[in-house]
């Protein structure tokens, strides 16, 4: 009997997936563990393997079309064998066949509309297809520059630059000069990550009452306690230590210490989790995508270090998969290195707050009855109001200033 292959759940927020790219076609032999097609989720591209090993009898759904999770889109099976009697053939005459498709859990079936595969597709990565799917850009007027000719990232930013500047002299060319105008030079879909983000961002300030607390923390000592990691981790090969990494840290100690911010609602029951699961915002031309350090509290900052260098790595070249991200119970959002001095950051649900990171700069401040020039950052949390009250939030901010500005703390595990 044929085998379904299935829109698989890749997080914990995911309800559909988007096809870009199928790697086996109609009639190819797959073994277990191939890859089969990749998906686009709500915070990444994914390469999906198969479960069973056979012919690829039948492809329900091509590049583009978004499928909800646990739905069949293709089937698995022995060369000859039939298909489920569910699946309808194709008239003479149709472009697509009309499917009917069980859910994997064998629940009613429904219809849905099934693209035709074309058997030879422009080559593309997936990176390029769905930016140039974005732009809306034909991938038949971009020249590839990659092996083979295979269209990548960096060709089809390079057209949709030679087409903004084309427009934008024609349109000059075509307005008097004492004459202003509102030239459109690009119009692009929210779709994908940003699509996504602004369903669940939306959906949180609708939902979720936020209320905000800021605090100034002085980072003179954890500076230089900086400076010291990199020269001990340089000396032992070691990764370099950022200003976020120690961050991290200390939000996954204070969460550790006032354990109550650590937690999230579900339904009217309150979720207290044992580890600091931190996220941090990663800005991607796509949108944000926030993986997550597991267990912040317990790793040590060097460790952090390596993590976060590895999903910022995975999270730029598109490659995060379900285990990096979707289970974090705090985040942070640090803007400093844009020069941003403040701002509130909108809670990731369903966590209980999240932490606005502003730069950090040399500014005069009072110590002592003296004016002294200390370096200085401000942070802003936001909670949700549900969970968290006003004390409550102080004491988290308070907490984790102290480690900060006593930063040995941070050399120490809970």
């Amino acid at each position: 009997m044929a085998v379904d292959v299935i829109m698989p759940v890749l997080g914990m927020t995911m309800e559909s997936g988007v096809i870009v790219e199928w790697m086996k076609q109609e009639g190819e032999s797959v073994s277990e563990g191939d890859v089969l097609f990749t998906v686009e989720t709500d915070k990444s591209l994914a390469e999906v393997e198969a479960r069973t090993t056979g012919t690829l009898l039948k492809i329900l759904h091509g590049p583009g079309d978004e499928i909800p999770i646990q739905q069949v889109i293709a089937y698995i099976g022995n060369p000859d064998e039939a298909l489920p009697d569910n699946v309808v053939s194709v008239d003479a005459g149709t472009s697509a066949p009309v499917v009917e498709a069980k859910g994997h859990n064998g629940s009613n079936s429904t219809s849905i509309d099934a693209v035709a595969i074309k058997p030879n597709r422009i080559k593309a990565s997936p990176k390029a297809r769905k930016r140039a799917g974005s732009l809306s850009i034909p991938l038949d007027q971009i020249e590839g520059t990659g092996p083979g000719g295979r269209i990548v990232f960096a060709d089809v930013e390079t057209y949709a630059a030679s087409q903004v500047e084309t427009t934008s002299q024609e349109a000059a060319a075509a307005l008097p000069s004492d004459r202003a105008s509102k030239q459109v030079i690009s119009r692009t879909p929210l779709t994908g990550i940003r699509k996504i983000a602004a369903t669940r961002l939306t959906e949180s300030t609708s939902t979720v009452p936020h209320f905000y607390l800021t605090m100034t923390i002085d980072m003179t000592r954890a500076a230089e306690l900086r400076k010291e990691f990199l020269s001990y981790g340089e000396a032992r090969n070691l990764p370099r230590i950022s200003i976020n990494d120690m961050l991290i840290k200390a939000a996954g100690m204070a969460l550790h210490d006032v354990p109550a911010v650590n937690a999230s609602l579900d339904g009217n029951i309150i979720e207290q989790y044992a580890d600091a699961h931190v996220g941090f915002a990663v800005a991607l031309d796509e949108g944000l995508v926030v993986p997550v350090v597991p267990a912040a509290n317990v790793h040590s900052v060097f460790r952090i270090a390596e993590i976060t260098k590895s999903l910022n790595k995975k999270a730029k070249e598109g490659g995060l998969t379900p285990e990096d991200y979707g289970y974090g119970t705090f985040t942070i959002s640090n803007l400093g290195m844009f020069g941003v001095d403040q701002f509130t950051a909108i809670i990731n649900p369903p966590e209980a707050a999240i932490l606005a990171v502003g730069q950090i700069k040399k500014q005069p401040v009072v110590v002592e009855d003296e004016v002294v020039i200390r370096t200085m950052m401000s942070v802003t949390l936001s909670s949700d109001h549900r969970l968290v009250d006003g004390a409550l939030a102080a004491r988290f901010l308070a907490r984790f200033k102290s480690i900060l500005e006593e930063p040995l703390e941070l050399l120490i595990s809970p």
